[in-house]
């Protein structure tokens, strides 16, 4: 006979678990969101004349302390910051980078529509040497 009480009290801790799943699943995302973070650097794309290619989603270029932006122009010159260091003292710039500041958050690569693919996967390959998998590639925005 007091069995409607025992059906109340399941109904309701059936509802509190959900609504703590639906809390926790919340957290997760916001804190989740929290950890993508735009990339900055002294030095912008357009400041050394690069084409970028264009893509419906791209990677915003803001300003973020420890990120480390590679720019190959037409010419396939690579620069880092606002100096020209070329291919083969990328490596060095990057082992003086992470001596001064740490291992930087992100690496991102702008390059120019008419900078050579091998350019590209070389600069790629030297940053996996170094110890770094994931690069981002700045493009700009399609129309």
């Amino acid at each position: 006979m007091r069995r409607r009480g025992t059906d109340t009290l399941l109904w309701l801790e059936i509802e509190f678990v959900s609504l703590l799943s639906i809390t926790f699943i919340l957290i997760m995302f916001l804190s989740l969101a929290n950890l993508f973070t735009p990339l900055s650097s002294v030095a912008q794309p357009k400041q050394f004349g690069i084409n970028l290619p264009s893509a419906v989603v791209t990677i915003p270029i803001s300003q973020e302390k420890n990120g480390f932006l590679i720019i190959i122009n037409s010419s396939d010159d690579v620069y880092v910051g606002d100096s020209m260091v070329g291919v083969n003292g990328l490596t060095a710039s990057l082992s003086s980078y992470i001596h001064q500041y740490g291992t930087p958050t992100s690496v991102k690569i702008a390059a120019d529509k008419a900078a050579s693919y091998g350019t590209v996967v070389q600069v790629m390959n030297l940053l996996r040497k170094d110890g770094i998998s994931t690069v981002d590639m700045i493009v700009g925005q399609a129309q």
